[in-house]
């Protein structure tokens, strides 16, 4: 998924300069938003039960688009960052019974 990022990005114009860190970490939380919002609504606000549509999808997609290109832009192996929060959930389970951080 990574590359497949990197490669659509690398023929757009307006990813010819990286996109400020800051401007994208705000970018995520957007996309985060919108995917809350779309659960809200297919949900009817948490009165129904969740039904799993294209548009939730499609936010979904927009979240990891956004990720995997910050991930790009700052040259991260997402694949890496996984084993470590892996790691350290396993940790965290084996330790206290719990994925919590106790933070």
């Amino acid at each position: 998924m990574q590359n497949k990022v990197m490669e659509f990005n690398q023929n757009k114009n307006c990813h010819k300069k990286p996109v400020p860190l800051p401007s994208r970490i705000l970018n995520i939380q957007s996309e985060l938003g919108e995917l809350a919002k779309a659960y809200l609504e297919n949900s009817k606000y948490g009165t129904q039960s969740f039904e799993l549509k294209d548009d939730f999808k499609e936010e979904f997609g927009d979240v990891l688009y956004t990720i995997l290109s910050l991930a790009n832009e700052l040259n991260i192996s997402c694949e890496e960052c996984l084993d470590l929060a892996l790691t350290k959930y396993k940790n965290r389970i084996n330790n206290s019974n719990s994925m919590k951080s106790g933070k």
